[in-house]
């Protein structure tokens, strides 16, 4: 029950208008969800949202429930504690040197309520069908963004508004996108039926359509990153050599599409586009992000500390600012577009490792619980999970994805489904009351560890293998 009351609080915060928000539909339109907007409204005195005040009363109901420390994956439990102590001492040493706490709290708030959730998330999930509830609330969200995104083009924009605004909703939908899409993939790949492959070749339209006219080409960077990794996650079986047959096949055309479209405009070369301009030095944008990179850099090796950075809460120093003049936006140094840098920045080595911590852990987590469990829908939880974690490195990477609360959500949805899969599968020891005895049992492959008729490591690899290879 706790789970689908978290996930319809995620959907509502995925899909939510505040009429204050003017960076949405570039400010030029509200859809008919603007009534949860009333939710993300910052409330008199306490600065708060009543979304916030929600989540934080469901939060010991979820700590308390019965059976919310069962079948946990230990090692997300220290990694997440380790990321609210990191952002603690460098909070904190940013207060000390004259930080504004105002300004620290814009900066971690939204990554503190993913690390949150994700907790939370760890103590209600109980079975493959709640990561199921989790993964179509996030393909539903995905869904009703792309299809706002459609309608304020073509009922709004479309012959209407010249130029037409830069994108249709908003930057932060791009993850959500292409998480979607990437759990429809995964579906397909884990189920591997005809209508879990039709299914997912409508939804993949849908979505990139939406990413299309949403334009923003980092989606089409994290989409790259999201496929190569799924390709590099499958096992060896059935299903890659279908994969490996279907690249062959098409390898020529994709080619002959790179080769000739490279450096073209036109909406169908969008994705080649992305990728040419990357980093190039032709445009604004690209030079503007150098230019606040390079005073990232200075600030990071000129005015902070090693171990604990500048702290939360001070700017970066603004050395250089030719392109990367952006005063209508009164935070900017304090929220740079390179937010992992940023990381670095304000919470130096502390920070960047301890922070961070919870990407690497949740992606081993993810993977030993992709290869342990036998499962369709535990498989593709795994899968996305894991893949979903470098399309949020790279957001956070190129655009503020470390100070957006649609991609804070998302990654902890990740942390939590990385974590429940590795723990329901079996992938780790099981640690309770006699938790260093079971893991010393099972980590010497001491007999006891398993009750008498369990499946061992070996039985779960041969029910993996046989499933791909279609023996089961």
């Amino acid at each position: 029950m706790l789970c689908r009351v978290l996930c319809a609080l995620l959907f509502v915060a995925w899909t939510a208008e505040s009429a204050r928000e003017k960076v949405l539909y570039y400010g030029y339109w509200r859809s008919p969800f603007q009534i949860f907007g009333w939710l993300f409204d910052s409330l008199p005195i306490i600065d708060l949202v009543p979304w916030q005040l929600l989540l934080l009363a469901l939060a010991p109901l979820c700590l308390i429930w019965p059976g919310a420390f069962r079948k946990r994956a230990w090692p997300m439990d220290a990694a997440i504690l380790t990321s609210f102590a990191s952002v603690a001492i460098t909070f904190l040493w940013g207060w000390i040197r004259g930080g504004s706490p105002y300004n620290a709290y814009y900066q971690l708030w939204r990554f503190l309520v993913g690390l949150l959730v994700s907790l939370l998330l760890i103590s209600v999930v109980r079975s493959s069908r709640d990561l199921k509830a989790l993964g179509l609330t996030v393909l539903l969200a995905a869904l009703v963004r792309a299809t706002l995104a459609m309608y304020f083009y073509w009922a709004v924009v479309y012959g209407k508004i010249e130029p037409p605004p830069p994108y249709m909703t908003t930057h932060d939908d791009t993850l959500l996108f292409v998480a979607g899409l990437l759990i429809a993939l995964s579906w397909a790949l884990a189920r591997g039926s005809l209508g879990s492959w039709l299914t997912a070749a409508l939804v993949s339209g849908y979505l990139l359509y939406a990413i299309t006219l949403n334009n923003r080409r980092l989606a089409w960077i994290e989409l790259v990153l999201v496929l190569a990794l799924v390709y590099l996650v499958l096992p060896r079986g059935r299903t890659q050599r279908r994969v490996n047959i279907v690249l062959l096949v098409t390898g020529p055309v994709l080619l002959a599409y790179v080769v000739g479209g490279w450096g073209r405009p036109g909406v169908v070369f969008a994705p080649l586009r992305a990728l040419s301009t990357a980093g190039s030095y032709d445009d604004n944008s690209s030079l503007g992000r150098e230019e606040e990179t390079r005073n990232l850099l200075y600030t990071l090796s000129n005015g902070g500390n090693p171990l604990l950075g500048t702290g939360w809460g001070i700017p970066y120093a603004k050395v250089t600012s030719v392109y990367s003049n952006f005063e209508e936006w009164w935070q900017y140094r304090y929220l740079p577009h390179n937010s992992l840098l940023g990381v670095a920045v304000f919470g130096g080595l502390v920070g960047i490792f301890g922070i961070w911590l919870v990407v690497p852990v949740a992606a081993f987590l993810a993977m030993r619980g992709y290869r342990a469990s036998t499962r369709a829908v535990d498989r593709a939880a795994a899968m996305a999970a894991l893949c979903i974690l470098a399309a949020y490195s790279a957001q956070c990477y190129g655009d503020i994805g470390f100070q957006a609360l649609t991609c804070n959500l998302i990654l902890g949805v990740a942390l939590a489904v990385g974590a429940k899969v590795a723990a329901l599968s079996g992938a780790l020891p099981e640690v309770g009351r006699r938790g260093g005895m079971r893991a010393a049992e099972a980590m010497s492959g001491a007999p006891g560890h398993a009750p008498e008729g369990a499946p061992g490591a070996a039985d779960r690899q041969w029910a993996f293998a046989a499933a791909d290879s279609g023996l089961s």
